[in-house]
């Protein structure tokens, strides 16, 4: 029986240095455009990785867009799932084209919902004398979701302006939004964009050409639990917002 993983990058296969144990024989993973190493893995992350490339198909489910992936340094070779599932690419690297028209088709029609939380965010941002900078991610020539974050990392700031986001989004204008929000960056994503609507296309496929599979669902954050929900088997990082979240201590 053929065993799939879709796992998240961020906060789940790596981190930023910040995060890693200060003991660890560090691994660099993902860089920034300069080609400094930003994100690491550890000796454990390392050693499940290959253990799961060994056993299983791995593809990735990330908001991470194109450029941001190709900076990633570990092998993928069985495809992947960008932008929150805005963007899926093949095996070989290509575009799915017939997965990318629909995300043209919807995009373009939330254009301008993004195009007033962004500057939402920056006019409440200013009134509250928050230091919080905002922008749409676009990739491919499409425009996906508005993140924020604060340079000084003020969370509070964060959860603040994401309260306000959230309230918008009971507004009827509004209500194919939603709001996300891990650590020092928030997300308004429209509803259409969802990593789990990418990862159940993918089964599908992948279903059409194997008689059976058993599929495991990893990430980190509380919006991973929509890929992962697709899946047999869910796994959860001990440090992850899911784990703050939902497991409780017995």
């Amino acid at each position: 029986m053929k065993k799939v993983l879709f796992v998240d990058l961020d906060d789940t296969l790596f981190q930023s240095l910040g995060k890693c144990p200060v003991s660890a024989e560090l691994i660099p993973l993902a860089y920034l455009k300069d080609g400094a190493p930003i994100s690491f893995g550890t000796p454990a992350q390392m050693a499940t990785l290959r253990m799961f490339q060994k056993e299983m198909l791995v593809i990735p489910v990330t908001a991470r867009n194109m450029d941001a992936f190709s900076r990633v340094s570990i092998d993928f070779i069985s495809g992947a799932v960008l932008n929150y599932g805005g963007v899926i690419l093949t095996p070989d690297g290509s575009v799915d084209e017939v997965w990318m028209e629909r995300s043209r088709e919807h995009s373009m029609r939330g254009l301008e919902g993004l195009t007033f939380f962004q500057e939402y965010i920056e006019s409440e941002s200013g009134r509250c004398n928050f230091d919080l900078k905002s922008r749409i991610i676009r990739d491919l020539e499409l425009p996906f979701y508005v993140v924020a974050k604060s340079p000084g990392y003020d969370t509070d700031a964060i959860a603040h302006i994401a309260r306000l986001c959230e309230q918008k989004c009971t507004e009827r204008d509004f209500c194919d939004y939603r709001v996300h929000v891990n650590g020092n960056n928030l997300a308004v994503l429209p509803r259409w964009l969802d990593k789990g609507n990418a990862v159940r296309y993918l089964l599908e496929n992948l279903r059409k050409n194997e008689e059976q599979i058993v599929t495991f669902g990893m990430g980190d954050s509380l919006i991973d639990l929509g890929f992962m929900g697709e899946c047999h088997y869910m796994i959860v990082p001990t440090a992850s917002q899911i784990a703050r979240s939902r497991l409780v201590e017995i």
